[in-house]
């Protein structure tokens, strides 16, 4: 047990929190709300902390094997940790808007961060599903709590879609599991590396399995054809928990995504094929797509997606070089869409900004929120000086290294992040732009400025630590 302890302390610190946050809404929620979120950034802490002390050499199991902690689990957790920690300071106003309810607010939350820890801690189907469900349920009720009027009937649609994608996913497993009658990934991969030592690359009913249980993946991720949620989910949604919905789930999907990958990727290329072209369809879709945007919250659904696409293209060519520079590519992307979310969160709570005509003229009213959100604008765009164009210059490097059957689908990629690019640009040209307007932002929005500066001087920091940076991304990636 003490071995347990050791080895998944930050899961067992944030559910210590969770318990915490659910007494004190049976008692004094009403009255000390503020608190709700300090004790939830101190379990957050605690849990950061905990990562530094594990015991993990070179890995540990629990529960029966169904749980592994290792250096790859460990590097998704802190991102994951540090995402909730200041994805918690974005939730200030959701929290005074809904006193009574802050600290079931914040149990559901951490509740989130809590299966997205254990998604990709998990080596074995069963457990990987409930995890991933349970993310999933925290999503729906953390949407649900918005007083926009049309928030149910959107998180509805969303529950509706959600099983429909998980019902496939078992539906694959079922294939899967009647293929080798196993659960287990380990028991799995060695099952089809024998079978096609023996009989030959068992393609199609193999194929057709993990394109089932992908559509799970493809759905959570924003990815063609399971995308057409995400606008109206995201414009539905309240701004921090359109943040919670862009960074999270994308963290637990693409830790577990890539260890599925890595059992069955050997045995079908048509897969890889198949991922390719959902990648560079999603990221031109996407492209052409936030375009023609307006909504803030639109723009940055579709900026999830194309980011999903650019980081599914490096993994489906799957080396320890593509991996390391899609894990690379997420600690960027943290730091770049975090801070993008605060930009915009801050302005919409001092001054109701939310619409690209909204944002004219902003910069001779608050310039340095506009210079911090220009930077993380670039980095989202891919663009020097900012860590963004190390990451997506280090992703389609893997690509290109990879053979000549994937540069047409690299070529695609590069032309459609230009595209992108341009959406970016508009938000900045707005904001550039010489016109006199009467906006009164609040100064005292301190979470809020305090995230984004941070995240700008994060995007540029980066870049100077970035050999070091994935020097551990590739370690990690050689111990998936």
């Amino acid at each position: 047990m003490s071995e347990i302890v050791s080895a998944y302390l930050p899961e067992f610190i944030i559910t210590i929190f969770i318990v915490i946050n659910l007494i004190a809404s049976l008692f004094f929620s009403t009255y000390l709300y503020k608190l709700s979120k300090w004790v939830t950034l101190l379990g957050i802490v605690l849990a950061i902390a905990s990562t530094f002390f594990l015991q993990i050499e070179p890995e540990a199991f629990a529960f029966n094997n169904t749980f592994l902690t290792n250096i790859y689990t460990v590097f998704y957790k802190i991102l994951i940790l540090i995402s909730g920690f200041f994805l918690t300071l974005l939730s200030r106003n959701m929290i005074r808007e809904k006193r009574d309810r802050a600290f079931e607010y914040f149990s559901v939350f951490l509740s989130g961060i809590l299966f997205a820890m254990c998604a990709v801690s998990a080596v074995d189907f069963i457990s990987l599903f409930v995890s991933l469900e349970a993310l999933g349920l925290s999503c729906y009720l953390l949407l649900a709590l918005n007083k926009n009027p049309n928030a149910k009937q959107l998180t509805f649609g969303y529950l509706v879609q959600g099983a429909v994608v998980s019902s496939l996913f078992l539906m694959g497993l079922s294939l899967i599991y009647g293929m080798c009658a196993h659960f287990d990934f380990e028991q799995i991969s060695l099952y089809f590396a024998n079978l096609s030592s023996v009989m030959g690359q068992p393609q199609v009913l193999l194929t057709f399995a993990l394109i089932l249980m992908m559509c799970t993946f493809l759905f959570k991720l924003g990815l063609v054809p399971f995308s057409s949620w995400l606008p109206d989910t995201f414009e539905g949604a309240s701004y921090p928990i359109g943040a919670y919905m862009s960074s999270i789930p994308v963290l637990a999907c693409f830790g577990i995504f890539s260890r599925i990958l890595m059992i069955f990727l050997n045995y079908t290329f048509t897969m890889k094929i198949v991922l390719a072209c959902i990648a560079v369809v999603t990221i031109i879709f996407g492209s052409l797509s936030a375009i023609r945007q307006e909504s803030l919250k639109r723009l940055m659904a579709y900026s999830m997606s194309v980011q999903s696409g650019i980081m599914l293209l490096g993994m489906c060519v799957f080396s320890v070089y593509s991996l390391s520079s899609v894990l690379f590519y997420l600690f960027c992307y943290v730091f770049a869409n975090i801070g993008a979310w605060s930009a915009i969160i801050l302005l919409y709570n001092s001054a109701k900004l939310e619409n690209l005509n909204d944002l004219k003229g902003i910069i001779y009213h608050r310039p340095y929120y506009v210079i911090a959100f220009t930077v993380v604008l670039i980095a989202l765009a891919g663009l020097a000086p900012t860590c963004g164009f190390v990451a997506k210059m280090y992703i389609f490097s893997a690509v290109a290294r990879s053979g000549f059957i994937f540069l047409p689908f690299l070529l695609i990629a590069l032309v459609s992040s230009v595209i992108m690019i341009y959406g970016y640009w508009r938000i900045i040209r707005a904001m550039f732009r010489r016109i006199e307007t009467k906006i009164e932002v609040d100064n005292q929005v301190i979470s809020s400025k305090f995230i984004l500066y941070a995240c700008a001087f994060a995007t540029v920091g980066i870049c100077f630590l970035a050999d070091k940076i994935i020097q551990l991304c590739q370690l990690a990636a050689y111990y998936m």
